[in-house]
């Protein structure tokens, strides 16, 4: 854990959960992690809630070993019992936080040190840690476990509590010995605890006590290459009706024991080996579910950042496009009474603000429609044809009134005209059509010398049943920097308008179940707006009729 990028990197909320997602996955283990910084003060302590982490941040624990030591030695730290200022005895484990170079973990054993950057440290509680090793032995042997470490001090005893935090050579033990064992048994065990501190390979031997022949074996507990603590084991020899059975039973229970105490020390080992790599495993697991989610942040917050800035564009765009009409049709009517001579035509000036103005609502509205899906379809057969024809004729009729150089045209086969009948919501097509009209002929050059074209053109495709509506204008075509999100609300790069027209328009073709793209022209003149809609073919009728007919005979 100490080799997390979110601890190496000093990323306080990541180190966080990945060291609460820890104790939770080994808390049958262990009782705490805490995270220190380079000085020795707490800087986390797992599963804390806020007022205790208040009280215990920057708390000063750098005079304690599991801290000291792995700063000085940068590897990894097993204690001895240590009491907690709780008065709990535990057992530490701790890792030295050291910097990466160059993106790759370094060898401590190599003469270049690291930069030392704090400790990771977990705790296990001793009688946690002996209860769990107990419960492997086997419960119909009268059996008593210890666990000892490297220095000859108990660190755990299932018959006498008392024990532990002695050293097994210290006067307290030694006098307590004597009581229970004759001198040639207390030194026989005595030996075997020398010997268990020298050598790494277990033995046993059979100690007459308390009137009765016991079996004691020990096993050391290797992790890493390093001897981390030993355990024993000491069980009654039940005594057969004779002799003969009585040495047969010392033998196989001597060999039976040692083979115990050897799978318990193997235990142990596999234990804190397979808790470590389960710890790597869980730490770079979450590691990579956090890098993942912290990019879908980034990309969110990215996403977040363009939107607000079209926002804020629409929010300026809209309230130009309220603003400006609203004023005109207060100007006009305060000088409709001033002039009255001029009155018709002041009305009409209000009239087409006033229309300006219930286009912007009536695009608002449509979001809203659009967004919270609402949006109602009151679809009917029609001839496409038909529609655009009616269209044409307006705009060329607006296009004359405002005395622009634009000429429109509409091309379609004589073949398809009456073929292209649509089922959709005219109404609404109809605002598609006109919206994608309008913006050809506003982006066309307003100058006297410069003609421009708007042409439109609509084709059946056969093989899919659906017609394919062109709007080609000879503008000055979509600006690049808008182009991918040209249909996303608020995209406009005019001076007027509020970028929601070519939003509402392909949702609009998309609920009919159609589509609509855009190009620049190959010329690099203008651009051509493209949508589709099915179209209904005389098949098409016939099943619609089977279908109705159907429902009719369901009704009856």
């Amino acid at each position: 854990m100490a080799d997390s990028p979110a601890i190496q990197n000093n990323e306080f909320r990541r180190a966080q959960i990945i060291i609460d997602y820890r104790k939770n996955y080994t808390d049958d283990l262990t009782d705490f992690y805490m995270w220190l910084d380079k000085d020795g003060k707490i800087v986390w302590i797992s599963n804390i809630n806020s007022s205790a982490y208040q009280r215990y941040k920057g708390f000063d624990l750098s005079y304690r070993p599991y801290f000291a030591i792995p700063k000085n030695i940068n590897r990894a730290f097993y204690s001895s019992i240590i009491e907690s200022n709780d008065k709990i005895p535990r057992l530490y484990i701790s890792y030295p936080i050291l910097r990466k170079q160059g993106g790759e973990y370094k060898d401590t054993n190599e003469t270049k040190i690291e930069t030392f950057k704090g400790v990771v440290v977990t705790a296990i509680r001793l009688d946690t840690l002996g209860n769990l090793l107990k419960n492997q032995l086997f419960p119909e042997f009268e059996s008593s476990m210890v666990l000892m470490d490297k220095n000859g001090i108990i660190l755990y005893s299932s018959s006498n509590q008392s024990y532990v935090g002695k050293n097994v050579f210290g006067e307290e033990f030694q006098s307590t010995l004597s009581t229970l064992l004759s001198p040639k048994s207390r030194n026989s065990l005595n030996e075997l605890f020398k010997t268990s501190l020298q050598r790494n390979t277990g033995d046993s031997v059979d100690i007459f006590a308390q009137n009765r022949m016991n079996t004691i074996a020990y096993e050391p507990v290797i992790v890493n290459g390093n001897h981390f603590m030993t355990s024993f084991i000491s069980a009654p020899h039940n005594f057969a009706s004779n002799v003969s059975d009585a040495i047969d039973q010392q033998k196989n229970f001597t060999v039976f024991i040692v083979i115990i105490i050897a799978s318990l020390a193997i235990g142990i080992s596999f234990l804190v080996l397979t808790w470590n790599r389960r710890l790597e495993t869980i730490v770079n697991t979450r590691t990579a579910e956090l890098k993942k989610a912290n990019q879908q942040l980034v990309s969110a917050y990215e996403q977040l950042k363009v939107h607000d800035k079209m926002q804020k564009e629409f929010i300026n765009i809209a309230s130009h496009e309220m603003k400006t009409p609203t004023q005109a049709i207060i100007g006009y009517s305060d000088l409709m009474q001033r002039h009255p001579e001029k009155r018709e035509e002041m009305i009409q000036a209000i009239s087409r603000n006033a229309l300006r103005l219930q286009r912007l609502t009536s695009d608002i509205l449509d979001v809203t429609r659009i967004e919270s899906q609402t949006l109602h379809l009151n679809k009917e057969q029609f001839n496409l044809n038909d529609l655009i024809m009616h269209i044409v004729e307006d705009y060329r009729s607006q296009i004359e009134k405002e005395n622009r150089n634009v000429k429109l045209l509409y091309n379609v086969s004589d073949d398809i005209k009456s073929s292209l009948m649509v089922e959709a919501d005219r109404d609404r097509i109809n605002q598609v059509i006109s919206n994608l009209l309008s913006n050809a002929i506003k982006f066309i050059s307003k100058k006297e010398e410069e003609e421009g074209v708007v042409s439109i053109t609509a084709e059946k495709n056969s093989n899919s049943h659906e017609v394919i509506v062109n709007i080609k204008d000879t503008g000055k075509g979509i600006d690049p920097e808008i182009f991918t999100r040209l249909f996303q609300k608020f995209t406009t790069r005019s001076f007027t308008g509020t970028g929601l027209g070519l939003y509402i328009s392909k949702s609009i073709v998309e609920a009919h179940d159609g589509k609509m793209w855009a190009e620049n022209n190959t010329d690099g003149y203008g651009a051509t707006f493209t949508f589709t809609l099915p179209v209904i073919n005389k098949k098409g009728d016939h099943q619609q009729q089977e279908r109705n007919i159907a429902g009719e005979q369901k009704k009856q």
